[in-house]
C-alpha cells in the first residue's frame, strides 16, 4: 500500500528571532508524528544576507548551516547547526521525513564588488534590453570569508550571475543584464513569461547556463544529504529558474541518494495551463503546489457565505 503524504510547513515569515525553531522541532517531533504528519517542511537552513534575522530567502552561503561567524552571527534565525542536526535526527527517529527549503534563484550580501559590463532592461518587459551597455560596479563576488573554504572552495563571481538590480559608479537601480560568456544571448529560457521573461527576480540572479554553477549546486545537495537526514526538498521560485535545470538536478539528487526523494516546487501561478506546462518540461520529476486551489481557498475565506464551495472542484 502506498504511504499517504501529509506535508506540514513548520515555520512562517514572522517567526520570532532567537534561534528556537530547531529546538522546537526536536521537542515536538513525537507530537508531530502522532497527529499524522509524515513530512516536515523546514525553512531555509543556511545563512542569509541578514544573518540571525534572515527568514532565509536572502540566500548568502548554502554551506553555512549556523556554523560560521558570518553576517553578524553564527546561528541562523532558527538556531545553530548542532540544533538543526538534533531536530532532523529526532524527526527521523519518530518516522517523520525531513524536507529542506532550497533557494537557488539568487544570492544577496556579496562580500566584494566587481567591475562588470551591463545592459539595462525594461523592468516591465525584460526582453527589451538596451543595445548600449556600460561599465559599473556590482555586488557579485561571494568569497565567504567566515567559512574560509570549509566544505567548498567555490568562489561566486560575476560569471555566475545573469543580472543584478543595483550598480554603482554610476549608481543606478533597475534590472541590468550582465555581459558574460553565458548570458550574451539574453535571459534563460524555460522560465515564466511574465514581464516578457521572468528569469530575473531579485539580487544577484544565478546564471544556470554556467556549468560550474550547476555542478556546485549539485555538489551542495550531495553534501547536505551526507551531512543531515534528508528526505526531500521544497524548491523556491521555480518559475524564475529554467525548468531544464531542476529536471537535471532532481535526477542527480535521486541518483546520489539511491532512493526516491520528495521534491515539490513553488511555481506561483494561478494558471493551470502554465503549471501543467512546467510539469511537462520537468517530465513529472518535480511536483508543484496547487496554487490555483490556494486561490480558491483564499476567495472562500474572503467571501464567506457568498462563495460556492462547488467552485473548488470545478474549473
Amino acid at each position: 500500500m502506498t504511504k499517504k503524504t501529509t506535508l506540514l510547513q513548520f515555520f512562517h515569515w514572522y517567526y520570532p528571532d532567537g534561534g528556537k525553531l530547531w529546538q522546537e522541532a526536536a521537542e515536538r517531533a513525537e507530537q508531530i508524528a502522532g497527529i499524522g504528519i509524515t513530512d516536515l517542511w523546514l525553512p531555509p537552513a543556511y545563512k542569509g544576507a541578514s544573518g540571525g534575522y534572515s527568514v532565509g530567502y536572502d540566500s548568502y552561503d548554502l554551506f553555512d548551516l549556523g556554523e560560521f561567524d558570518q553576517k553578524g552571527s553564527r546561528a541562523t534565525k532558527y538556531g545553530d547547526k548542532e540544533a538543526l542536526a538534533l531536530a532532523a535526527n529526532r524527526l527521523r527517529d519518530n518516522g517523520v521525513r525531513v524536507i529542506y527549503d532550497v533557494v537557488f534563484n539568487h544570492k544577496l550580501g556579496a562580500d566584494e564588488k566587481e567591475q562588470v559590463h551591463v545592459y539595462k532592461a525594461d523592468a516591465n518587459n525584460r526582453n527589451d534590453i538596451n543595445d548600449q551597455g556600460f561599465d559599473a560596479l556590482a555586488y557579485t563576488r561571494f568569497t565567504f570569508p567566515g567559512r574560509q573554504g570549509t566544505y567548498s572552495k567555490f568562489i561566486w563571481d560575476y560569471k555566475c550571475f545573469g543580472g543584478v538590480d543595483y550598480v554603482e559608479q554610476p549608481d543606478e537601480k533597475g534590472v541590468f543584464k550582465i555581459a558574460n560568456d553565458y548570458g550574451d544571448d539574453g535571459w534563460n529560457d524555460q522560465v515564466g513569461d511574465e514581464k516578457g521573461n521572468y528569469d530575473y527576480l531579485m539580487g544577484a540572479d544565478v546564471e544556470f547556463r554556467n556549468p560550474a554553477v550547476t555542478e556546485e549546486l549539485k555538489y551542495w545537495a550531495r553534501w547536505l544529504m551526507e551531512t543531515l537526514p534528508c528526505d526531500g526538498f521544497r524548491l523556491d521560485a521555480a518559475k524564475h529558474i529554467p525548468a531544464w535545470f531542476f529536471k537535471e538536478w532532481a535526477d542527480h539528487v535521486r541518483d546520489s541518494a539511491q532512493r526516491d526523494l520528495f521534491i515539490v516546487a513553488e511555481y506561483w501561478s494561478h494558471d493551470l495551463a502554465a503549471l501543467q506546462q512546467y510539469i511537462d518540461l520537468v517530465e513529472g520529476k518535480v511536483m508543484l503546489f496547487d496554487v490555483a486551489l490556494h486561490l480558491k481557498f483564499h476567495q472562500a475565506s474572503k467571501q464567506g457565505d457568498g462563495f460556492d464551495m462547488a467552485q473548488i472542484f470545478t474549473d
